[in-house]
């Protein structure tokens, strides 16, 4: 069975030539093995007389049909071959083969006949991942227009360099498998990896006298470094050995290796043709092979040759076959491979091991795999997700040649509250993209207590990532490397030391091909300024808490094998629990849904969205009356004062916050922080809770205080910003104070702290003023707030328009903001300024 094609006459030659010799093998490997299981016994008539074969001790019993699984396992214990014939195909002369038939007729006529059909009948075809080298390569050799004259002569060539391509994984090895065997060219070849050569290399005693069967070979796959490969180049020509380069995909041999090739073979992937003929040589013809016709192309592609030797066996029907090859293709691929190969640009890593740096090597789910987590399915990631989309695209540019790495954005600084899902978003990024993850933190780097063992274990993350690239390379807490100058006398060494040897890293990972870098944080202000320069981590993202209807997404994700039912009615309980859920992270939703699963099993039943509320239930706080209608008169002074101000638009607002500390969601304005008057109108915002609180019910809490994301922490730090960072305050206005070492100067200066304190007043004041004129206003978004515990979209716009409709503004409030244009930038603020349970 062939295939039909220009070239059918060279492919259909080759492919004859190379089963006959897969053939003649297995059966010397067999007569081999009935030798040393004493079924047949050489007799010898003279140094150059054929061999001839008697009976042996055990004859009987094979012919009995015993001994048949211990002769297949004698063939696969000795499956060296060394012939010496050369190769009729490529038009040299070769001496006559001694096949069966000759040593049928070298045998006596009558038992050793009879064994010799015995020792044929139990030898099982080749494999199929065999058949399939034989027949991929065929077709190579074919495309490539080369007659076999030009073929052999390529190969006859003194120190001849041949580079073969697949699109299949698995192809590396089972060819250097048949190459080592003598299946593939006239004699075996003796291979030694080239990251083995060096200046002094000398083939070792045992491989003496020199033989041209001694070939250098580079598997794209193996597990060797960037550094040892292109050392073993640099000397191979020294050697003047062949040299034989393999990958399974394309573009991941080195360029100097493929751009100085004599021949170039590229393997196209698997075809549902491609399997037939497989299937044909393994099972035979009246396998009913049509039926695989039912497999895709696209479909095909995702199989390997690892995947044929379970799918297609012998004994089989074509049905047999169809069954596990479409199991093979719906099954998601191990989370966790033994193997130690280094990863493929255009598929997924065959490795999945923990790397000796601290971090975790993770390899790719398969395109296949629908339940794997990708960038393309996520919600919530806004900014991000279209960087990684991006991302996406070039890297296939990148693969074809058509985009250089340094064109490309590689390397981003995510950074947001915990939980919003930083490590999640790698480990989409590395399936999207089909690369290994190479995840780590510099918790872990910090964690031996010696200095040089910390730099040491620096260094061999980055050692790790440019061996297995192209890689994601993330780095978690990224701002636990802290700045240089910002530690104390005794420390600084030891710091500005580690600082500077990941910088350096840092610089040699950016400089090379393959590395896309991800580094995460929560506190991004912590970070070293010459880290997030340009040319570094210069791409900064942030990943806030997610909204409504991320959290939307994401419960949809969790609960997806779940809800077997769709309507209008789970949709509106969906959005339900997710509007309830607003202030918890990703993170939180997971495990808002593996308690739900848990509650359903317990009662031996399947999961219900009830069981969802019901956990979401214990997570919000139990507020009586009278601190519920607190935080709700709390939040409303927010909203109305933002909005009236024009300093913010308002997103979402909430007083059933899982945290037990509702908050007001706002996007401010752009332009509100050029100028003096919109960072005082900010700092009214931040006060108009605890305002709101005092005028209407009497009496403030203590609620606007408790933690650097806190009400009175954010209007301090805007004020002091006023007085000692932009120019505006009254003494010594163009001295320049960093805004990130506010409360040490604060604390350091009396004179700076009570011109803050001053405004701080003065804009307390003000918010007073802006409540009183608002109390109606308030009273409405506040009794929305008791009712339905969040506000957000339509819901929030009707109430706001409400308070548009009722607010009075007088002289004394001059909104200087009300035109400026409703764009938004991606500074999102969570207000914590809320009430403590324990204060009201």
């Amino acid at each position: 069975m062939s295939m039909a094609s220009p070239h059918a006459p060279v492919r259909d030659r080759l492919v004859r030539y190379w089963l006959k010799r897969l053939r003649h093998q297995t059966y010397r490997q067999a007569l081999q093995a009935a030798v040393n299981l004493k079924i047949l016994q050489r007799v010898s008539a003279g140094e150059d007389a054929p061999v001839r074969y008697a009976p042996g001790q055990k004859s009987e019993t094979f012919l009995k049909g015993g001994l048949r699984r211990k002769l297949r396992l004698e063939m696969i214990a000795n499956l060296a071959f060394d012939g010496e014939e050369e190769d009729a195909v490529f038009g040299k002369k070769t001496n006559r083969e001694i096949g069966p038939e000759d040593d049928e007729e070298r045998g006596d006529a009558g038992q050793v006949k009879e064994l010799l059909a015995a020792v044929r009948e139990a030898v099982e075809p080749a494999l199929a991942a065999e058949f399939a080298i034989i027949l991929m390569l065929g077709d190579a050799v074919a495309r490539s227009g080369h007659s076999l004259t030009d073929l052999y002569a390529m190969l006859s060539r003194p120190r001849p360099v041949v580079v073969l391509e697949g699109s299949v994984c698995g192809l590396e090895r089972c060819c250097s498998h048949l190459l080592r065997r003598g299946i593939l060219l006239p004699r075996p070849l003796t291979m030694i990896p080239v990251d083995r050569i060096s200046l002094d290399w000398s083939a070792p005693s045992v491989m003496r006298p020199y033989s041209p069967r001694l070939t250098i070979l580079l598997e794209a796959s193996y597990d060797m470094s960037r550094r040892d490969v292109e050392r073993g180049l640099q000397h191979a020509p020294t050697t003047g050995l062949p040299l034989l380069g393999i990958a399974d995909l394309p573009n991941l041999l080195p360029k100097r290796l493929s751009q100085s090739a004599d021949l170039t073979l590229r393997c196209e992937p698997l075809s549902p043709e491609l399997l037939k003929e497989i299937a044909w040589y393994v099972i035979g013809a009246a396998g009913d092979l049509d039926v695989l016709d039912a497999v895709s192309p696209e479909e095909s592609k995702m199989l390997s040759l690892d995947d044929l030797l379970w799918c297609i066996r012998p004994g089989m029907s074509g049905l047999d076959v169809l069954k596990r090859l479409q199991a093979k293709i719906a099954q998601p691929p191990e989370k966790h491979s033994t193997q130690s190969k280094k990863s493929a640009r255009n598929a997924p890593s065959p490795h999945g091991r923990t790397a000796d740096t601290g971090g975790e090597l993770i390899q790719p789910a398969a395109p296949n795999d629908e339940s794997a987590l990708r960038v393309e399915a996520l919600s919530g990631y806004g900014e991000a997700a279209e960087w990684a989309l991006a991302l996406k695209e070039d890297l296939v540019l990148w693969r074809e040649g058509q985009l250089e790495w340094q064109d490309m954005i590689t390397r981003l600084l995510l950074h947001g509250p915990p939980g919003t899902g930083k490590t999640t978003f790698a480990k989409a990024l590395a399936n999207s993209l089909q690369l290994p993850l190479l995840a780590s933190s510099v918790s872990t780097w910090l964690e031996p207590s010696a200095l040089g063992e910390v730099l040491q274990r620096v260094r061999q993350t980055f050692e790790e990532a440019e061996r297995h690239n192209p890689i994601v390379l993330f780095i978690d807490e990224i701002d636990g490397l802290g700045t240089r100058g910002g530690h104390k006398d005794r420390d600084s060494s030891y710091w500005n030391s580690f600082v500077n040897k990941a910088l350096e890293l840092l610089d040699g990972a950016v400089a090379r091909e393959g590395v896309i870098i991800v580094g995460a944080t929560n506190q991004p202000h912590l970070l070293d300024r010459a880290l997030v320069r340009s040319g570094r981590l210069e791409t900064h993202i942030e990943i806030p808490l997610p909204d409504t209807k991320s959290l939307l997404g994401i419960l949809r994700h969790h609960l997806k094998r779940h809800l077997t039912i769709e309507g209008a009615e789970i949709e509106q309980q969906l959005l339900h629990i997710a509007r309830r859920a607003n202030g918890m992270s990703g993170a939180d939703m997971e495990k808002l849904v593996r308690g739900a699963r848990q509650l359903a099993r317990g009662e031996r039943r399947d999961l219900l969205l009830d069981d969802v509320e019901a956990r979401l239930k214990d997570r919000l706080p139990q507020l009586d009356d009278a601190l519920r209608h607190r935080f709700a008169v709390h939040e409303a002074g927010h909203v109305v004062v933002r909005t009236l101000t024009g300093v913010a638009e308002v997103e979402l607002v909430a007083i059933e916050a899982p945290n037990g500390r509702p908050y007001t969601q706002s996007t401010f304005h752009p332009d509100v922080t050029h100028h003096e008057e919109g960072r005082m109108n900010l700092i009214h915002s931040y006060f108009a809770g605890r305002a709101a609180e005092e005028v209407i019910l009497g009496k403030p809490t203590l609620g606007a205080g408790g933690g650097p994301q806190s009400d009175l922490a954010q209007a301090t730090a805007l004020a002091f910003s006023l007085e000692a960072s932009v120019g505006a305050g009254a003494h010594q206005p163009f001295v320049y104070r960093s805004p990130d070492t506010w409360e040490d100067a604060l604390a350091s200066d009396p004179e700076l702290r009570a011109r803050v304190s001053k405004r701080l007043d003065e804009a307390y004041a003000q918010a007073l003023v802006l409540v009183r004129q608002n109390v109606s206003g308030i009273t409405l978004v506040a009794e929305a707030l008791v009712e339905h515990g969040t506000l957000e979209g339509e819901p929030l716009a009707q109430v706001i328009d409400q308070v548009r409709q009722c607010a009075m503004i007088r002289d004394e409030m001059q909104p200087t903001h009300n035109t400026v244009p409703a764009t938004r930038n991606n500074l999102r603020s969570l207000d914590s300024g809320s009430v403590e349970a324990d204060s009201g």
